[in-house]
């Protein structure tokens, strides 16, 4: 059976910093309506949630007397784990949007259980979702039936994620089972940005319900999702096709963002008090979090002179009466209170928006962006659709601001319609530069000592040190571009057949021409195994009795692959001569 032919389900799986989500639907569907939202989530005790997603924790039984939970059905006071997904990304410095993340992580915030680090605990949690999710196939279409079906999973990853961290993702997600598992070996997984997700669905319903703005060839939308994706529109009917107009944008100031500000604000308005209970009290999932969730969620909805009290028995000597209630042991947070938790992480949203608006119109030459969507579990907060009203629903502009219906679902939808349609850009903007190591030949008076070598085969002598970029940030890549460079490695007989190759990265605005460049950042190293290359192939000569091979061959670099991590190649005479990989870099932030 052909693989146009054989019966396929799409899996979309969002799998966010504090709750996650999926989604289903036949690959053989013309419907778009026909995408499932699973909304039945496992909670404590028996039976299910009615939500279209869980949050994103899990408890292990080791360190809560031989109980285990996860998503709904941790319990407050177990010990759990929650936004491990940023953990995933921890060799990303940390930017101006990414507000309090490094002195939250001071606090403890960010735990990790003994011996596993987060692609385990990520690991672990998505083997949950994992099981679910075939739970909901099985009773749709029986377990018979899903056993001999292959799924196509699809799992979105923020704008500007690392190509370590979608690496850890995708780690992850084999780990849990997803398109890894011997029984099910015609499953796949492929990852798609968020923002990318996000546009597919808001713009795609615009073109099929009539509600809204509809869209027309040459308008320019930007998806926000606390972060940035610019599109524009190419063509509506039959198909819809669009293209990025410039690179995403992104940092970690979605809603957790306002998490991280609150425990900073309860830390300097509380002290020891605050910081010395334990994360069961205090963290993700807790009684004071849970209730601080109902609290943010309807900021903007409130009047000004709300006091909202939030659960919490600190043992304070002294307590403010306008900031914590002792008898009913409840802390008092006033809107005023609130509006210094939002104000940072919105100005900082503002920001992100505006570079990219900026970055479209000198993409472009003209105002080219019509409308901004706002899409996740921030965009639905009413506070913050009517602080963009605000500021982009001017009478000089042209931008008009909406929220899709369930903007919360909009990336999981997405993700699903990607698959099934076939949706994505025509092209990409290259998220940064990437280059890989080069030598130069030495030339005396110019070129460093410490830096040079002589080469084996040759006798040339050589300066390291320098880049040389491949691609550049904002440049315009088909879907699957390819970029390749020749190389060579001069070979002893009897040494270690395997050679590694740096793969950088920048973020600046020119790029950096040496690799000690403060702007210059090491993603990690391409392996290449020349052990079972039959090396008769190369130019051979006798150096000190011993034989020397001129290894001759190609790396190529495969972006925006299907599958959404770099892929690589070694290439000799046109053949692969041997599997690539890549060791990702570790260089902790938070």
């Amino acid at each position: 059976m052909s693989d146009e032919t054989r019966h396929r389900i799409i899996v979309g799986v969002d799998y966010g910093t504090t709750y996650t989500g999926a989604s289903f639907v036949s690959a053989r569907s013309q419907d778009t309506n026909s995408i499932a939202l699973i909304t039945s989530w496992p909670r404590l005790g028996h039976g299910t949630e009615t939500f279209i997603k869980t949050p994103s924790r899990i408890a292990y039984a080791a360190e809560n007397g031989g109980k285990e939970g996860w998503g709904f059905a941790v319990e407050s006071e177990m010990v759990a784990y929650s936004w491990t997904k940023l953990l995933l990304d921890r060799n990303t410095p940390i930017t101006r949007f990414d507000g309090a993340l490094e002195e939250a992580s001071g606090m403890g915030i960010f735990r990790l259980p003994p011996e596993r680090n987060a692609v385990h605990v990520v690991g672990d949690y998505l083997s949950k979702v994992y099981q679910h999710i075939l739970h909901c196939l099985a009773k749709e279409i029986t377990e018979e039936i899903l056993q001999i079906t292959p799924l196509e999973f699809w799992f979105t990853v923020p704008a500007m994620w690392s190509d370590q961290a979608k690496h850890a993702t995708s780690q992850a997600a084999r780990l849990a089972g997803f398109g890894g598992r011997p029984e099910r070996p015609e499953d796949t997984i492929s990852l798609v940005p968020e923002p990318e997700a996000a546009a597919i669905a808001a713009i795609r319903k615009t073109t099929t319900d009539g509600m809204g703005f509809s869209v027309k060839p040459d308008d320019g939308v930007l998806v926000c999702d606390c972060g940035g994706g610019t599109v524009s529109i190419q063509t509506v009917y039959p198909a819809l096709t669009f293209e990025e107009l410039c690179p995403g944008t992104g940092g970690k100031c979605g809603s957790t963002a306002i998490d991280r500000n609150f425990y900073i604000f309860m830390k300097r308005r509380f002290g020891q008090a605050f910081e010395s209970l334990p994360c069961q009290k205090i963290g993700p999932g807790s009684l004071l979090m849970n209730k601080f969730e109902i609290v943010k969620q309807a900021f903007g909805t409130t009047p000004e002179d709300t006091v909202h009290e939030l659960p919490l028995h600190m043992k304070l000597s002294t307590a403010d009466p306008k900031h914590y209630n002792s008898t009913d042991r409840v802390v008092l947070i006033s809107e005023k209170d609130l509006s210094s938790l939002f104000a940072p992480v919105v100005k900082k949203i503002l920001a992100l928006v505006r570079a990219q608006i900026k970055d479209a119109k000198k993409q472009r030459g003209r105002d080219v962006i019509d409308r901004i969507i706002l899409v996740g579990g921030f965009g639905s907060s009413e506070y913050l659709r009517n602080v963009f009203i605000d500021e982009f629903e001017r009478p000089t502009s042209k931008i008009k601001v909406t929220v899709p219906h369930n903007a919360q679902a909009a990336i999981v939808h997405g993700a699903a319609l990607r698959a099934l349609e076939g949706i994505c850009p025509r092209t990409i903007r290259c998220r940064r530069h990437y280059g890989y190591s080069k030598s130069l030949l030495f030339v005396e008076g110019v070129h460093s000592e410490a830096d040079a070598w002589v080469d084996l085969f040759t006798d040339n002598k050589y300066a390291g040190g320098f880049v040389q970029w491949m691609t550049k940030k904002g440049q315009e890549l088909e879907s699957g571009y390819v970029q390749s460079w020749d190389t060579f490695r001069s070979h002893r007989d009897g040494d270690n057949l395997v050679y590694k190759s740096g793969l950088y990265s920048s973020d600046a605005t020119l790029t950096p021409w040496r690799l000690d460049h403060k702007g210059v950042r090491k993603i990690g190293d391409i392996t290449v195994d020349f052990a079972n290359v039959d090396l008769a192939v190369f130019p051979c000569r006798m150096v000190s009795h011993k034989k020397v091979y001129k290894l001759q061959y190609s790396h190529n670099v495969i972006f925006g692959a299907q599958e959404g991590v770099l892929h690589f190649e070694a290439r000799a005479n046109g053949q692969i001569i041997g599997q690539t990989s890549i060791d990702f870099a570790q260089a902790l932030y938070y």
